[in-house]
């Protein structure tokens, strides 16, 4: 509950206007438009669909190097899509 000083009543909620000093929860300016670019990551098993192997073996490839592996907060696996697409043409890695 907010209680304005310039009218005795209470008003629930928020004060959109930000009349109420402190109180005002958010600015009606509109938000910036920023669309973040972000490379599309596969699961181990949509890796193994483009290989025609078993999802273990793409497991096996990020321990040994030949392609490189994002980990997920709950510590599975992720592989970058062009990482994958170049790896899948024959194309030479990139360093990072």
């Amino acid at each position: 509950m907010v209680y304005r000083s310039d009218r005795s009543e209470i008003i629930s909620g928020w004060d959109p206007a930000g009349t109420a000093g402190s109180l005002r929860m958010y600015d009606r300016r509109p938000m910036p438009k920023y669309t973040p670019t972000i490379e599309p990551l596969l699961t181990p098993a949509e890796v193994a669909a483009l290989f025609r192997v078993d999802p273990k073996t793409v497991a096996r490839w990020a321990k040994a190097g030949k392609i490189n592996s994002i980990r997920t907060a709950g510590g599975h696996r992720r592989y970058r899509e062009s990482e994958v697409l170049a790896f899948l043409h024959g194309e030479p890695e990139t360093s990072e």
